[in-house]
């Protein structure tokens, strides 16, 4: 009987596939983990970390899911192609992806710099204003990656992604935004019982806004930029267990300019984020079936007005608001069932403190209260903060040369019997019982 069962369940999962709706390739198997990817080694690491690359060369990746944007689920879609050119990648490893939607968030729950936004319409936001509303939009994604001897790897990438609007009447009008980004990763390791993998990412909006038939510009890039520092290095500390350090540092600043406006603003305007994360863990071979992850990590991350009102503001008006993270607990599990089933379990447990700063000074703090803090939170974020505890359930199969890995909703085993009758663990956003579905051919 429980045979049978085993059947139906997989079977059915199966199917769901083609009712979730694609992102980056096995997200779904780091997500489920708690969120642990800068931690292990998984194929969704070429994404990030440019210069590993060439340690998963000739795939096709394609995930289906969601992406979380604006405080609020969308879907997600994209296919890659990883190839190795030469014997062995002789001559390098070079990516090609197509998305809707930008890279997964990185560690931070705060926004990712590296994404653009197009809101046409009158009294719509724009990136740069204030009003920090993202929506990343007609991606791709160029990388190659070399291997440098035998202990040195380069990798370099390139994203881009560009919207526009026009209106033709009286008067014209029109809207382009652009974002580029350009990337650059390092790996060493001593061949032994140390590897260390190094990124940079410089990030730069673009686009404007024209009026009439003389195309009079009516809004322009001041500061535009966004850079991104990262590192992290893997001791083998035995056989079975290895300890990942990591750290990593994001600074942006959004501002505009519009026509016939002064140099001193009368109300505050633009975005200036900043961000610093650092994160310890163990990796743990229980034994060869069993994979165990804990990671604890220190965060600090800060909102302000790139152009704040220096003329006379009310005292009341926000000055920034700070997040900070002491500590944010990790832990996960994947385990082997048999050659063709994985599961994998997860858990967060996030302590924030968060402080609400007004012009005068005065200060309003809130320390791990879940339900209250998205008091705090301005609509400059494109996701609320994490709520104090997340628990993640995944699972994987191995078909031939296919790797399927499945992020399950909360509810999912409390639904199992209505998963064919069009029953949706996300009651809200209506995505079904399975949230994101990542598949990696290898050839």
């Amino acid at each position: 009987m429980f045979r049978n069962w085993s059947k139906i369940i997989l079977v059915s999962t199966l199917v769901l596939m083609v009712a979730a709706s694609l992102s980056f390739a096995t997200t779904a198997r780091v997500r489920s983990l708690a969120h642990t990817g800068d931690y292990m080694s998984d194929d969704s690491n070429a994404y990030r970390w440019y210069s590993v690359l060439p340690q998963y060369a000739n795939q096709v990746n394609a995930e289906v899911g969601t992406y979380t944007g604006s405080g609020s689920l969308s879907d997600s879609r994209g296919l890659g192609w990883n190839h190795a050119c030469g014997d062995e990648g002789k001559w390098g490893t070079y990516r090609i992806t197509l998305n809707e939607n930008a890279l997964d968030h990185n560690g931070f729950w705060m926004i990712n710099p590296f994404q653009n936004e197009i809101s046409p319409g009158a009294g719509a936001s724009n990136l740069g204003d204030g009003s920090f509303e993202v929506t990343p939009i007609n991606t791709y994604d160029l990388a190659g990656g070399w291997e440098i001897g035998e202990n040195m790897a380069l990798g370099v990438a390139f994203t881009r992604s560009r919207a526009s609007w026009e209106s033709t009447g009286a008067p014209d009008s029109s809207r382009t935004r652009t974002w580029t980004t350009i990337g650059a990763g390092f790996t060493w390791t001593n061949n032994e019982d140390i590897t260390a993998d190094l990124l940079f990412n410089f990030g730069m909006a673009g686009g404007e806004d024209k009026l009439g038939a003389a195309a009079t510009r009516l809004v322009e890039w001041d500061s535009k930029n966004a850079i991104d520092i990262a590192g992290r290095l893997f001791y083998d500390w035995t056989d079975e267990v290895t300890v990942p350090v990591k750290a990593e540092f994001i600074t942006a600043d959004y501002s505009l300019k519009r026509a016939g406006t002064p140099g001193n603003f009368t109300a505050p305007e633009g975005d200036k984020l900043s961000a610093f994360q650092l994160g310890v863990g163990i990796n743990m071979d229980v034994n060869q079936d069993h994979m165990l992850i804990f990671a604890i990590e220190f965060a600090n991350a800060k909102w302000e007005y790139s152009r704040p009102d220096t003329t006379d503001p009310a005292p009341t008006d926000l000055a920034e608001i700070s997040w900070t993270y002491l500590p944010t607990f990790r832990l996960a599990l994947e385990s082997s069932i048999n050659s063709w089933l994985t599961t994998r379990v997860g858990a967060a447990r996030h302590m924030i403190k968060t402080t609400q700063k007004s012009a005068d000074g005065k200060e309003i703090k809130q320390t791990d209260g879940a339900s209250d803090i998205a008091y705090f939170v301005p609509w400059v974020l494109s996701e609320t903060p994490p709520a104090a505890f997340e628990w993640f359930l995944g699972v994987g199969f191995n078909v031939a040369e296919w790797t399927i890995d499945m992020e399950l909703a909360h509810e999912t085993p409390f639904s199992i019997g209505y998963w064919l009758t069009g029953y949706s663990a996300f009651s809200a956003e209506d995505e079904g019982p399975v949230g994101r579905i990542a598949a990696t051919y290898n050839y």
